[in-house]
Protein backbone atom coordinates (compact mmCIF):
# COMPACT_ATOMS: atom_id res chain seq x y z
CA UNK A 1 0.00 0.00 0.00
CA UNK A 2 1.67 3.47 -0.83
CA UNK A 3 2.63 5.82 1.84
CA UNK A 4 0.34 8.55 2.15
CA UNK A 5 2.02 12.04 2.00
CA UNK A 6 2.04 13.53 5.48
CA UNK A 7 0.05 17.09 5.30
CA UNK A 8 0.86 19.45 8.13
CA UNK A 9 -1.93 21.68 9.81
CA UNK A 10 0.13 24.72 11.36
CA UNK A 11 -3.30 26.17 12.67
CA UNK A 12 -3.84 23.77 16.15
CA UNK A 13 0.31 25.05 16.51
CA UNK A 14 -0.24 28.40 16.26
CA UNK A 15 -3.17 29.08 18.23
CA UNK A 16 -0.99 26.94 20.81
CA UNK A 17 1.63 29.66 20.50
CA UNK A 18 -0.87 32.36 20.19
CA UNK A 19 -2.07 30.91 23.59
CA UNK A 20 0.65 31.43 25.32
CA UNK A 21 2.69 28.00 25.00
CA UNK A 22 5.30 29.83 23.10
CA UNK A 23 7.64 26.53 22.86
CA UNK A 24 4.96 24.88 20.02
CA UNK A 25 7.03 27.79 17.64
CA UNK A 26 9.78 24.90 17.21
CA UNK A 27 7.16 23.35 15.39
CA UNK A 28 7.03 25.48 13.29
CA UNK A 29 9.97 26.17 12.63
CA UNK A 30 11.05 22.21 12.56
CA UNK A 31 8.21 21.87 9.93
CA UNK A 32 8.90 25.02 7.79
CA UNK A 33 12.59 25.57 7.94
CA UNK A 34 13.69 23.72 4.70
CA UNK A 35 11.20 25.01 2.76
CA UNK A 36 12.16 28.79 4.05
CA UNK A 37 15.68 27.95 4.03
CA UNK A 38 15.24 26.45 0.49
CA UNK A 39 13.62 30.06 -0.58
CA UNK A 40 16.32 31.74 0.53
CA UNK A 41 19.10 29.76 -0.99
CA UNK A 42 17.78 29.38 -4.06
CA UNK A 43 18.49 33.58 -4.24
CA UNK A 44 21.63 34.16 -1.81
CA UNK A 45 25.09 32.32 -3.27
CA UNK A 46 26.73 32.57 0.99
CA UNK A 47 25.83 30.34 3.12
CA UNK A 48 25.67 32.33 5.77
CA UNK A 49 23.75 35.34 4.63
CA UNK A 50 20.69 32.20 4.11
CA UNK A 51 21.06 31.14 8.04
CA UNK A 52 21.27 34.78 8.77
CA UNK A 53 18.13 35.67 7.17
CA UNK A 54 16.08 32.37 7.53
CA UNK A 55 16.44 33.27 10.88
CA UNK A 56 15.46 37.10 10.87
CA UNK A 57 11.96 35.33 9.02
CA UNK A 58 11.42 33.18 12.22
CA UNK A 59 11.88 36.13 14.79
CA UNK A 60 9.37 37.83 12.07
CA UNK A 61 6.90 35.39 11.64
CA UNK A 62 6.49 35.10 15.51
CA UNK A 63 6.64 38.42 16.65
CA UNK A 64 3.89 39.06 14.33
CA UNK A 65 2.21 35.61 14.33
CA UNK A 66 -1.02 37.28 15.37
CA UNK A 67 -1.80 39.06 12.35
CA UNK A 68 -1.04 35.94 10.30
CA UNK A 69 -4.30 33.45 8.59
CA UNK A 70 -3.16 30.08 9.50
CA UNK A 71 -4.72 28.79 6.65
CA UNK A 72 -2.35 30.78 4.48
CA UNK A 73 0.60 30.28 6.71
CA UNK A 74 3.12 28.75 4.27
CA UNK A 75 2.06 31.85 1.62
CA UNK A 76 2.53 33.92 4.50
CA UNK A 77 6.23 32.86 5.95
CA UNK A 78 6.83 32.53 1.99
CA UNK A 79 6.42 36.50 1.71
CA UNK A 80 7.88 37.56 5.17
CA UNK A 81 11.11 35.42 3.41
CA UNK A 82 10.68 37.68 0.62
CA UNK A 83 10.76 41.07 2.33
CA UNK A 84 13.72 40.00 4.09
CA UNK A 85 15.64 38.95 1.07
CA UNK A 86 14.66 42.45 -0.83
CA UNK A 87 15.65 44.38 2.52
CA UNK A 88 19.22 42.14 2.14
CA UNK A 89 19.83 43.22 -1.40
CA UNK A 90 19.08 46.69 -0.74
CA UNK A 91 21.21 46.61 1.92
CA UNK A 92 24.11 44.90 -0.03
CA UNK A 93 23.17 47.22 -2.87
CA UNK A 94 23.78 50.41 -0.81
CA UNK A 95 26.70 48.92 0.87
CA UNK A 96 28.53 47.87 -2.40
CA UNK A 97 27.72 51.91 -3.49
CA UNK A 98 28.84 53.47 -0.54
CA UNK A 99 32.10 51.35 -0.69
CA UNK A 100 32.83 52.36 -4.51
CA UNK A 101 32.03 56.32 -3.73
CA UNK A 102 34.56 55.37 -0.52
CA UNK A 103 37.18 54.25 -3.40
CA UNK A 104 36.74 56.94 -5.74
CA UNK A 105 37.29 59.47 -2.93
CA UNK A 106 40.47 58.01 -1.65
CA UNK A 107 41.92 57.70 -4.96
CA UNK A 108 41.11 60.83 -5.61
CA UNK A 109 42.31 62.36 -2.32
CA UNK A 110 45.65 60.59 -2.63
CA UNK A 111 46.23 60.23 -6.39
CA UNK A 112 48.50 63.81 -6.99
CA UNK A 113 50.13 62.84 -3.89
CA UNK A 114 50.91 59.08 -4.78
CA UNK A 115 52.11 60.63 -8.43
CA UNK A 116 54.65 62.56 -6.91
CA UNK A 117 55.75 60.33 -4.23
CA UNK A 118 56.01 57.88 -7.58
CA UNK A 119 57.98 60.65 -9.48
CA UNK A 120 60.44 61.09 -7.27
CA UNK A 121 61.06 57.25 -5.80
CA UNK A 122 60.92 56.29 -9.63
CA UNK A 123 64.15 58.64 -10.73
CA UNK A 124 66.02 58.82 -7.88
CA UNK A 125 65.94 54.94 -6.58
CA UNK A 126 65.59 53.63 -10.21
CA UNK A 127 68.72 55.26 -10.92
CA UNK A 128 70.37 54.26 -7.82
CA UNK A 129 69.29 50.38 -7.97
CA UNK A 130 70.70 50.85 -11.12
CA UNK A 131 74.06 52.31 -9.71
CA UNK A 132 73.66 49.16 -7.58
CA UNK A 133 73.40 46.52 -10.08
CA UNK A 134 76.53 47.61 -11.84
CA UNK A 135 78.47 47.50 -8.42
CA UNK A 136 77.60 43.75 -8.69
CA UNK A 137 80.01 40.72 -9.75
CA UNK A 138 79.20 39.81 -13.35
CA UNK A 139 78.04 36.40 -12.76
CA UNK A 140 75.37 37.97 -10.46
CA UNK A 141 74.74 40.83 -12.32
CA UNK A 142 73.90 38.55 -15.21
CA UNK A 143 71.41 36.55 -12.98
CA UNK A 144 70.00 39.39 -11.34
CA UNK A 145 69.14 41.05 -15.17
CA UNK A 146 68.00 37.59 -16.35
CA UNK A 147 65.23 37.67 -13.30
CA UNK A 148 64.33 40.86 -14.21
CA UNK A 149 63.88 40.04 -18.43
CA UNK A 150 61.90 36.89 -16.69
CA UNK A 151 64.35 33.82 -18.23
CA UNK A 152 63.99 30.96 -16.01
CA UNK A 153 66.32 29.80 -13.56
CA UNK A 154 66.25 26.42 -15.25
CA UNK A 155 67.40 28.26 -19.32
CA UNK A 156 69.98 30.59 -17.20
CA UNK A 157 71.58 27.29 -15.42
CA UNK A 158 72.18 25.67 -18.68
CA UNK A 159 73.20 29.14 -19.99
CA UNK A 160 75.60 29.70 -17.15
CA UNK A 161 76.62 25.81 -16.66
CA UNK A 162 75.21 25.68 -13.48
CA UNK A 163 72.42 24.01 -11.19
CA UNK A 164 69.11 25.88 -11.00
CA UNK A 165 69.32 25.43 -7.16
CA UNK A 166 72.91 27.01 -7.90
CA UNK A 167 71.17 29.93 -9.56
CA UNK A 168 68.37 30.02 -7.16
CA UNK A 169 71.10 30.56 -4.74
CA UNK A 170 72.86 32.85 -6.30
CA UNK A 171 69.94 35.02 -6.98
CA UNK A 172 69.08 34.85 -3.57
CA UNK A 173 72.70 36.43 -2.69
CA UNK A 174 72.62 39.24 -5.27
CA UNK A 175 69.25 40.58 -3.78
CA UNK A 176 70.36 40.62 -0.50
CA UNK A 177 73.46 42.38 -1.56
CA UNK A 178 71.07 44.58 -3.48
CA UNK A 179 68.75 45.43 -0.62
CA UNK A 180 72.04 45.97 1.71
CA UNK A 181 73.32 48.72 -1.58
CA UNK A 182 70.01 50.31 -1.58
CA UNK A 183 69.61 51.23 2.24
CA UNK A 184 72.92 52.64 2.61
CA UNK A 185 73.59 56.63 1.84
CA UNK A 186 76.00 55.42 -0.47
CA UNK A 187 75.82 52.57 -3.56
CA UNK A 188 79.47 52.61 -4.04
CA UNK A 189 80.85 51.70 -0.14
CA UNK A 190 77.94 48.90 0.13
CA UNK A 191 79.00 46.27 -2.34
Amino acid sequence: MPEMSHRFDPEPVIAAVLAGDRDQFRVLVREYGLLVRGYIAARLYHQEDVEDLAQEVFVTAFRKLDTCDASNFRQWLLGIAKHHLLNHWRKVSRRASAMERFRHEVVGQIDNELNELHDDLESGQIERLLGCIAQLPDRARSIVRAGLDGVRAESLAEELGMSANAIYQARHRAHAALRKCMQSATPKNSL
